[in-house]
C-alpha cells in the first residue's frame, strides 16, 4: 500500500469515525440506552481521535522530513495517536465521577510520556 492510498483509507475511515460519533451523540440517550451508550460514545471517539491525530501527524511528518522511511512516519503517528487518544478518553472517563483534578491530569501526562519514551528507548536500541 502506498502513501497516498494509507491516507485516503484512513481519511475516509476517519470521517466515517466522526459521522458514527454525532449519529451516536445526537441519537442515543444515556438515561435510556445506558452503559451500550457510553460503549458506544466512547468507541467511536477513539475510533475518530485516533484516526484523525494518526493521518495528520503522518502527513505533517513525512512533508517534513522527507529522508526518513514513510513506514517509520507512519508508525510513530499512529503509536503517538494511540497514546494521546487513551489520555483524552481517560481524562473524559474520570470527569463526570468528579475524580479529574489537575494533579491527576498532570499525573497521566507524566505516565504516557514516560510510555512514549520507553518506545522511543526501545527504538534506539534497535535501530
Amino acid at each position: 500500500m502506498t502513501f497516498k492510498d494509507y491516507l485516503v483509507v484512513m481519511a475516509l475511515t476517519t470521517v466515517a469515525a466522526w459521522i458514527a460519533w454525532i449519529v451516536v451523540l445526537v441519537g442515543m440517550d444515556p438515561s435510556s440506552a445506558g452503559a451500550l451508550a457510553y460503549v458506544f460514545f466512547y468507541s467511536t471517539l477513539a475510533m475518530a481521535l485516533i484516526g484523525t491525530l494518526a493521518t495528520s501527524g503522518a502527513a505533517i511528518r513525512v512533508w517534513a522530513k522527507r529522508e526518513e522511511l514513510v513506514s517509520r512516519h507512519v508508525s510513530r503517528s499512529l503509536r503517538q495517536a494511540v497514546l494521546v487518544s487513551t489520555l483524552v478518553l481517560v481524562c473524559l472517563v474520570l470527569l463526570p465521577h468528579g475524580l479529574l483534578a489537575w494533579w491527576v491530569a498532570l499525573l497521566l501526562v507524566i505516565f504516557f510520556a514516560f510510555v512514549e519514551l520507553v518506545f522511543l528507548s526501545l527504538q534506539q536500541g534497535r535501530g
